[in-house]
Order: structure tokens, then sequence, then C-alpha cells
């Protein structure tokens, strides 16, 4: 399976959407170089490992059947609409900026056998989103260099409160709408509903519980306690976790599941040069992660 194959899973053309030209960060966004010791070092490409974006940033690990994003935090306190945008989107209301835009992410998660279900209704009634569940693990070096690995939803309380999220992702898969002036299709999560945690039908990933979107009352706040600063590096790692599409509301991993340690030994491992040690799982099944509810 190579790149282009997984692109085109999507839909996608390499020569119709360049995929760092329309991410369209703008000045005020413009990255800065962060400090050479807490930047990642770039996957190399190879049989089962494939660079989805020409200057890295997003990947594909069929072998672990990860998708691996780069990005950086983007806020540390404040209420949030989304977890993960794309980076010149909605960094005002979300945690991480991931380089890729959404629809690259899509077909990433795609290829390691993700299943698409449904972004959420609102009418005539209230139906949560639904899809295969999607465990996000997030990966940054601390001020020391050291490696670090975190549950995305421990970056993220309920309110102003101590109390983490408790609800996993699912891929609803978001959709494409056709822009009249130029007749191009284009995706609707490229506008930051990546990774959400308010409610939307344009929504990549989202949670199955009800959650408004209304900036009068957004539920989800960014967790500043356990936040690194602004700007720190972030690899995230999304996994799709083992069973069926479920139709209850999937709950998160435990803060100590292993997963995290098998992530954390493999981003020390390629930060070293070392080869990663082997997850002692299936091909079918992804190690450290629990099977979703049926």
């Amino acid at each position: 399976m190579n790149r282009v194959y997984i692109l085109a899973l999507l839909g996608v053309s390499l020569l119709t959407f360049p995929a760092v030209a329309q991410n369209g960060a703008n000045d005020g966004n413009a990255v800065t170089q962060s400090p050479e010791k807490r930047v990642f070092k770039a996957l190399g490409n190879g049989a089962s490992v494939l660079s989805l974006l020409p200057d890295g940033g997003l990947w594909v690990d069929l072998n672990r059947k990860w998708v691996v994003a780069d990005g950086e935090v983007c806020l540390t306190a404040g209420p949030l609409e989304m977890f993960a945008c794309p980076t010149g989107t909605k960094e005002h209301e979300s945690v991480v900026a991931v380089k890729s835009s959404a629809r690259f992410v899509h077909a990433a998660l795609l290829a390691i056998g993700a299943k698409t279900g449904e972004p959420v209704k609102f009418d005539p009634e209230y139906i949560p989103a639904s899809g295969s569940v999607i465990d996000v693990i997030c990966v940054w070096k601390d001020s020391e260099g050291k490696v670090q690995t975190a549950l995305a939803q421990d970056w993220v309380t309920k309110g102003r409160s101590k109390k983490t999220l408790d609800h996993a992702w699912v891929f609803a898969g978001s959709g494409f709408w056709k822009d009249s002036s130029t007749g191009e299709r284009r995706y609707y999560a490229d506008d930051g509903a990546m990774i959400c945690v308010s409610n939307f039908p344009t929504a990549t990933m989202d949670i199955a519980v009800e959650s408004t979107k209304d900036n009068n009352f957004l539920e989800y706040h960014a967790n500043s306690a356990r936040l690194p600063e602004v700007r720190t590096p972030v690899r995230l790692i999304m996994v799709k976790r083992p069973g069926r599409m479920t139709k209850k509301t999937p709950r998160r991993l435990d803060s100590n599941a292993e997963i995290l340690t098998h992530v954390k030994q493999w981003a020390q491992a390629i930060e070293t040069g070392k080869q990663p040690p082997k997850l002692p799982s299936s091909d079918d099944t992804p190690a450290g992660t629990e099977a979703s509810d049926e």
C-alpha cells in the first residue's frame, strides 16, 4: 500500500490538493523554531511506514496500525471546541495544531482499517456521532528533553474542574461539499473540525455524547495543569481500537493503559536512532488497547 493509494481511498488528488499549501497558515500563526532538543525526528519511509505529506508531519505505520501526526501545543487555557485542528484554522479553541489537513488524517485512518460511521445529527432529534473508536496518545518532550506520553483526554477538563474528558473519539468521517465558484470538492473538516470535543456535523472525529458548540456554554477546557507550554512540539498517535463499531458511548482508556508504554518505548527508540521494539500483538489487534463495546 503506497502513499498515492492511501490518499486515493479518500478520493484525494495530490495535484489538486497540495498537502502543505492548503493548510493556509497565516502570518499571525507562523511557527517559530522550537528548541532543538524538543523537536521530533521525522519518521523514515520504509516497507511499513509511509509519509503522506511531502515535507513530513503525517505517517501511517502499517505494521503497528498507527497514524502519526505532528503538530504543536497552541492553547493551554480556555474553553475548547476541538482537541486538535489543522494549522491555521481553530487554534484559539484547540489544544493542538496539526501540520496536516483533516482530509489526509481521514485517509490515513482508512489505511489502518478504521471505518467511518455518521457525523452527529440534531434534527429531528439528537443522534450522536458513530464510527470506529480511535484512541489518541500525545507524545512530547519535557524541558529536559525526555519523552513523555499521555492520553489526549488528560489534556482536556470538563469545565474548570479537575475531571478530565471521560469519552473516546469515534471516526465520524466529516464529508465533502462542492465549491460552486470553482467546482472543486472540499472536505468539511479542513476548516478546523479534525478532533472535536464539541459536536460538529463536519467533524472527522467526534465524541459520541452530547456536547454543545455554543460558545457561551462550551463544556470542555484546556487542562492548564497538565499541558506543556505553547509551541511545544507534539506527536499524536492515533490507534483504532479493536472490535466493531460501537453503538454505545465509548469510554476513554485508563491513564495507565499498556498502549502508553508501547508508544513511549517506540518514541524513545526513534529519537535515539534505534530499532523500535515490536508490539506483542497479532496483525489484527494493536497492543495495549481494549476492545470496543459491541
